[in-house]
């Protein structure tokens, strides 16, 4: 393992990620006795194409930040598609927000929120704080305070 001590800001899009990723299999939607997670698809609840993909940002930003952290060995380029990992996660962690906020702001009909919604929702949140930490260096070691 790593000594390297984790940044405030990969902490926080380490744990967005993990805590995206198990909100994904808990209930996203409620009907009744009926619910649906974000990977239920054939339900007619109509999550699984588009709530899956906020689940893969999260699980993209988490995944870089535990290879740099937990496996030293493991060599990730420095850009991809021409970005940043710091431009990278900006990107998918305002993807992920918008996305969960949309979910939260549209007519949903006779649905209810599941506790994997509001796991999804407030870790979405958490991975864009993040990911602008990281790029702004707030936490940082050599930031001001």
């Amino acid at each position: 393992m790593n000594q390297t001590k984790l940044s405030p800001a990969n902490i926080v899009i380490l744990a967005g990620g993990v805590v995206m990723l198990v909100g994904s299999f808990l209930n996203f939607y409620t009907y009744g006795p009926f619910s649906a997670s974000a990977w239920s698809g054939a339900q007619g609840f109509g999550v699984f194409g588009i709530a899956t993909i906020a689940v893969l940002c999260g699980v993209v930003m988490a995944a870089e930040v535990g290879l740099k952290a937990f496996a030293p060995n493991v060599s990730l380029p420095d850009k991809l598609l021409g970005l940043s990992w710091d431009q990278l996660h900006l990107a998918l962690g305002f993807q992920a927000t918008i996305m969960m906020l949309a979910f939260l702001i549209r007519s949903k009909g006779p649905f209810g929120f599941g506790i994997g919604f509001w796991f999804m929702l407030l870790s979405a949140i958490a991975l864009l704080v993040g990911a602008i930490m990281r790029v702004t260096g707030a936490g940082s070691p050599n930031a001001a305070g």
